[in-house]
Order: structure tokens, then sequence, then C-alpha cells
């Protein structure tokens, strides 16, 4: 039996069983598959063994060039297998949360202008509402007192009038002074203004024109009373009234809350790590929970915040969805699938490709024209799923993945404990790698493989 097969066992099952922990069934079952394998080879091998070591002999006194290379016996131990790399043809999909909202830019408080007394309530909560339907009724002596100084003021702009309208043929013929007349033009302009001013404020009370005009024509309690009408349609979405109850002008809190329902605000989150993929304008798909016809509705990302929250480290966004009949309610938990435009330089991988070690990422490339010899190169990963990789774009310095080329999915880990232990018998790892390696940050949880027992 060949010392060197029985150092490669070593090397599969100290792979094997430093990552036995976190490999899945299926790559146990490939394990146990490349040692018997193994066993296979080395039954039929005759040769007589070398006078020095497997790791003594691995190490030539030419310099590595970083590459693994395979027999075809120990290829077809490991079961290996490749794939090629691909280009990104297909949308990055993010798979986020949101939550439902009222459109705050068109949702309708009612308040009052004036202290008053709620006589009647023509609405509840859950009403659907046209705009100038009546919801309230009032009495106010405020209000009482506002129709009675819009009618003191046109009596007074009328009187001013007559004087000003009897003064300026006098004024013309000398037969009063100059001064006269400008201090009636005065008076004039004054009333005139004041009477614009009582309008206003009823105005701002909430009457319509033809509810002003009335005014002057009612008498007693009449000018007390007023009917509130909905300013724009909508669903009676908060009802803080109650009939009979006497209210303060100046109380914060709003009588009615209306909401229009035409649509309806998403409100999500996505993480700082994934924040730089979202953009204004992005396509995406809101998923509600229910599972009938209708529960998937198109959009776009109408906002993203500048800033992460501090609380829940993740960025905000907004979309618009439409709500034909009312279907959607405000509050409602949904799924938000982002579509993150492909783009040139990001290939595609299959997952079990990749190797993680000590917080770097790894995949195996088979050497141009070498079908026997694999290279180690570090990717940058910009998202993973259980099935593909996507490779970020090459930046300086990295060159990345590019697409046509060959990578080892099934023997990838095998290929990456035997990487380790050549760079053992070269003496280590160079302490720039260790440097590097320390320097990753966490981000996502991966199987590691350990070198030794």
């Amino acid at each position: 039996m060949k010392t060197h097969w029985k150092m490669f066992a070593a090397v599969v099952l100290i792979g094997a069983g430093a990552a036995v922990t976190t490999l899945s069934p299926k790559t146990r079952a490939q394990v146990i598959k490349v040692w018997h394998e193994i066993e296979k080879a080395t039954a039929s091998h005759t040769e007589s063994p070398p006078d020095k070591s497997w790791m003594e002999n691995k190490k030539s006194s030419a310099p590595w060039d970083r590459t693994v290379a395979l027999t075809e016996p120990e290829s077809r131990a490991i079961g290996l297998q490749m794939k090629p790399v691909i280009g990104q043809a297909d949308p990055t999909v993010l798979s986020l949360f949101g939550t439902t909202d009222y459109d705050p830019a068109t949702v309708t408080t009612v308040r009052l202008q004036f202290d008053s007394r709620v006589d009647e309530v023509l609405i509840d909560l859950g009403a659907v509402v046209k705009k100038g339907q009546d919801l309230l009724k009032l009495y106010s002596i405020d209000l009482a007192a506002a129709k009675s100084d819009y009618e003191l003021a046109i009596s007074q702009y009328n009187r001013d009038k007559k004087v000003l309208d009897y003064k300026r043929p006098l004024a013309a013929s000398d037969a009063i002074a100059k001064k006269d007349l400008i201090e009636a033009e005065n008076d004039e302009q004054q009333s005139k203004l004041k009477k614009k001013l009582a309008r206003d404020k009823l105005l701002v009370y909430g009457l319509t024109e033809q509810e002003i005009e009335a005014a002057r024509e009612e008498d007693g309690q009449e000018k007390a009373r007023m009917t509130v009408r909905a300013r724009a349609d909508g669903v009676v979405v908060k009802r803080d009234v109650v009939q009979g109850n006497y209210y303060n002008a100046q109380d914060p809190n709003p009588l009615l809350t209306i909401a229009p329902l035409d649509h309806l605000w998403v409100r999500g989150g996505v993480s700082e790590l994934d924040a730089d993929k979202v953009t204004l304008g992005q396509k995406v798909k809101v998923i509600f929970p229910f599972a009938d016809a209708g529960n998937e509705i198109s959009s776009t990302i109408a906002y993203i915040d500048k800033a992460i929250d501090p609380d829940t480290r993740a960025a905000k966004f907004r979309t618009t969805i439409p709500n034909p009949n009312n279907r959607y309610k405000a509050g409602a938990f949904v799924k938000v699938e982002v579509y993150v435009p492909p783009r040139d330089g990001r290939t595609v991988i299959p997952r079990s490709a990749m190797v993680s070690v000590d917080r770097m990422d790894f995949v195996f490339i088979r050497r141009p024209g070498k079908t026997s010899t694999f290279e180690r190169r570090p990717i940058t990963v910009f998202k993973e799923s259980n099935d593909l990789v996507i490779v970020a774009e090459p930046t300086e310095g990295h060159r990345e993945l590019k697409p046509g080329e060959e990578v080892a999915t099934i023997g990838s880990l095998i290929l990456e404990q035997m990487y380790e232990d050549r760079l053992m018998v070269e003496g280590g790892l160079l302490a720039a790698e260790v440097a590097q390696r320390s320097s990753r940050p966490i981000d996502r949880q991966r199987v590691v493989i350990r070198t030794g027992p």
C-alpha cells in the first residue's frame, strides 16, 4: 500500500471530521463514498512505497503556484464535478417585510375652529363618506357672534359708501373741502376691509358661500347652528366625538379622521447590509398573506431613507399600491420582494461551489487547458440563497469570476482541505493571509473548514 494514498485518505477524513457538525447528510454520504473509493484505489496499487513520506514528496523545490493538482484516480475518488460560471441575467430578489398604512398626505382630520357643542353625530366609525356629506351638527355662541359681526360689517360698509357717494360730487364742485372727501374715501376703504375680514372668518369656520349669505336672514338660535361636511371622500377610520359634548377649539385631538382607501402605503425596512441595493424606482412585488387571487401587487420604490435607523439597523423604504374596492386593510403585514436589476460583471455559481474559511469565501477554478489543476480564488458575495450565489462584479485588484470559467461543485470541500494541508507543508499560512482573514466581518453563517483534528 502506497503512503501517498494513506495520506490522501487522512486528508479526506480530517476535512470530514472538522466539519462533521455542520455538513449536510448529502455531504456526509459523499465523504463515505470517497473513503470507499480510496480503499479500492489503495488495494489495487502495487508500487513500492517511496523512501520519503507523502508530505515530504509534496513539497517541491520549485515555488508553489498556489494550485491543487489531482490525478485521475483522485478525481474519481472524491466524485469531482464541475459547473461553468454564468453571467447574471435575472434580477436579484430581496425578500423583505412591510406594513400597509394610510397615506398621511390624503388623510382628513375634522377639528373645530371655535368652541362648540355637538348636537348631532351623523356618521359612525367605519362609515364610507363622500365629499360634501353631512358629518356633525354644531351649536356655538362664538359662531353666532361671528355671523353678527359680519352683518355689522356689511351695514357699516353700506353707510360709508353712501357717504362717499354723496360727498364726491360736492368735492368736485368745491362745495366741500378736499379733506372731507379724503376722509370719506378712507372710511369707505376701512369698512370694506372689515367686511371682507368678517366674511373670511366665516369661510375659515367652514361655512359655504350660500350659508354666509343666508346668515344675514337668520334670527336667534339659527345663527348659532352649523353643519360640518366632509371635505373629501374616504372612510371614517377614527371617531372621538360624542353627541351632546362640548368641545374646545384648542383641543389638539381631532373629532373625526377620514382616510381615502383608493390607495395605501407600504412601509418596510431593509438591513444596512443590503441598503445600498435598494434605490428609487426599483420594481417591487407586495404579497398579502391570503392565498386567493389578487394577493400580489406590483409597484415601485417611492422613497428610501438616507440614514440607518439606530434601533433596527435598517433603512426605511416606502411604496404605494392601489386599493380597488377598498379590498386591502391598513396595518396588514405583507411580504415585499424587491427586484435588484442585474449588472454587468456579476456572475452566478452553484451554492455548493463556495467554500467559506475563516470569514472568507472561495471557489476552486479549473486552470485553462489543465483538466486536473485547480486555483483557489477569493470571491465577494453579492447575494446568496440555498441553491445559488451571485458573485459581485470585479474590483481593482480583485478579478472575481468570468462567465465560462469552471468551478468545482462536488469535491470543493475536499479541495479546500488539500489546499490547507499544502499550506502547512509549505511552512504554514502566510502572515498576509492571516491578517486578511481576521479583517473580514462575519455577515453570514456557513460551513467552516478547519485544519487538524
